[in-house]
C-alpha cells in the first residue's frame, strides 16, 4: 500500500483494511455527529419560543443555635471529650462507652480506635462554640491537657441529642 511520500507500514495497512471491513456502505451519507471541539465553542442559541432553565425553589436559612442548644451542645462534647479521653481503658470498653455519644458516621469512625493513641486525659476548661452552627449542626471547641480539640456533633432534629460526628486536635 502506498500512501503520499512512501509506503504505509505493513501493520498499519492491516489495521486499516480491517477497519475499512467494519463500516457498511448503505450509499447514504451519514448524519453529521459535532465533535468535542465544536461543543466547545460557545453556548448554543435559542429561538425566540426557549426560555433559558431556572429554579424557581428557594432554600430556607438554618437556624443558628439557640443558647439553650449551644449550652446542650457543649455539654455534649465536654463529656465526648471526656469518655473519649480514658487511653487507659481496653479498646472493647472504651469504644462501648464512646457508642452512645456518637452519631453513626462517627462510630463508623472511630470502630477499633486504639484508645492508648489517644492523648487526652482529661478536659481543662469549659467548651466553646464556633462560628456556623446551626440548630442540627455546630462544632465546639473543647480545651483539653493534650490541647484544644473540636468536637463536631450533628443531631436529626433539634429535639434529638447532639452527637459526636468527628474529633480531632483544634487547627492553630
Amino acid at each position: 500500500m502506498r500512501i503520499a511520500g512512501g509506503l504505509l507500514p505493513v501493520g498499519a495497512g492491516l489495521l486499516v483494511l480491517a477497519l475499512s471491513g467494519c463500516v457498511e456502505d448503505t450509499g447514504t451519507p451519514s448524519p453529521a455527529v459535532p465533535s468535542s471541539s465544536s461543543s466547545m465553542a460557545g453556548p448554543a442559541t435559542s429561538t425566540p419560543d426557549e426560555e433559558a432553565p431556572h429554579d424557581d425553589a428557594t432554600v430556607a436559612p438554618v437556624a443558628e443555635a439557640a443558647t439553650g442548644s449551644s449550652a446542650a451542645a457543649i455539654a455534649a462534647a465536654e463529656k465526648v471529650m471526656t469518655v473519649f479521653g480514658q487511653p487507659d481503658l481496653d479498646p472493647d470498653t472504651w469504644i462501648r462507652n464512646l457508642y452512645p455519644l456518637l452519631s453513626q458516621a462517627g462510630a463508623a469512625a472511630y470502630e477499633g480506635t486504639d484508645p492508648d493513641t489517644v492523648p487526652v486525659r482529661r478536659v481543662t476548661g469549659p467548651g466553646t462554640v464556633l462560628d456556623g452552627s446551626t440548630e442540627v449542626a455546630l462544632v465546639i471547641q473543647v480545651p483539653t491537657d493534650a490541647g484544644p480539640y473540636t468536637v463536631s456533633l450533628s443531631r436529626t432534629s433539634t429535639s434529638s441529642p447532639w452527637l459526636a460526628d468527628r474529633i480531632r486536635p483544634a487547627e492553630r
